[in-house]
């Protein structure tokens, strides 16, 4: 249930991801942060979970994109969900222990992308807001606003690094920037050899990271990055789009028509 005028929150920090604060079940409020490349409409930290008394309703295999690893989670009934004045209701939420090596700092839980399927979510990183609305975008343009698919419930789009069009995630649980798969490597003109920059971990991998300048332009709609930094990793099959880039715009999303806008304060 989404109020007439819609609503709009303070955009917390979870270390790079968009954050806001929930009420579970009408109680909290909780952390949780916003991961558009996260699948389903939410997930909860085991304690969190435990806390409340959650029913489990049955299991999940959990993992990431790689396919590798995978483990099983359970899932609990979530009556409602509240951020703000807009209330989603009747969810089921898989069970992670988001704090279990107490790395970065604590979340609650994990808002997924489908939970804002029939609104109009903005994620407005320079002014700080998330807003949550009804409505839709205008029709795609290819520049300011940008179509995008959904064929595993994350927003994906059509980027053009260098001389490549690669299908990106858009994800807002990625702390990189602009992240390819490192089988591209030999096929961008590159700067310099890549290099390894750091590790990244996800709910089921560990992995190292390499990174090199593109000698050419990254283009998102009609936004040109020269020279950027690429990070290229070892497992996953797609590029995405993360944090690094994110944090310079304000990026609204509506699903119901397959659109994204991308606006960047002057």
């Amino acid at each position: 249930m989404i109020p007439a005028g819609g609503v709009e929150v303070a955009m917390l920090e979870a270390d790079h991801l968009p954050a806001v604060q929930v009420m579970v079940n009408g109680k909290g409020p909780f952390r949780f942060g916003i991961d558009t490349g996260g699948q389903g409409s939410a997930r909860i930290d085991s304690a969190l979970a435990a806390k409340l008394g959650l029913e489990i309703i049955g299991q999940a295999r959990a993992g990431d994109p790689s396919g590798r690893n995978t483990r099983i989670t359970n899932l609990v009934r979530v009556e409602s969900l509240e951020i703000g004045g807009a209330r989603f209701e009747g969810l089921t939420a898989g069970v992670r222990g988001y704090n279990e090596r107490q790395l970065g700092q604590p979340i609650d839980g994990i808002l997924g992308f489908g939970l804002f399927e029939q609104t109009l979510l903005t994620l407005d990183y320079p002014g700080a807001r998330v807003r949550i609305e009804r409505g839709e975008l205008p029709a795609a343009d290819g520049r300011e606003v940008i179509p995008f698919r959904m064929e595993r419930g994350i927003p994906s789009i059509d980027l053009e690094v260098g001389p490549l069009t690669i299908a990106a995630d858009v994800d807002a649980g990625s702390m990189g920037g602009f992240v390819l798969p490192a089988r591209l490597i030999d096929r961008l003109p590159l700067a310099s050899e890549p290099r390894v920059v750091g590790k990244a971990r996800t709910v089921s991998n560990e992995f190292e990271i390499r990174q090199a300048a593109l000698k050419g332009k990254v283009r998102v709609g009609r936004y040109d990055f020269d020279g950027p930094l690429i990070d290229f990793q070892p497992i996953f099959p797609m590029a995405n789009i993360g944090a690094r880039v994110l944090r310079g715009f304000a990026v609204t999303f509506d699903q119901k028509n397959r659109r994204m806008r991308w606006v960047k304060p002057a």
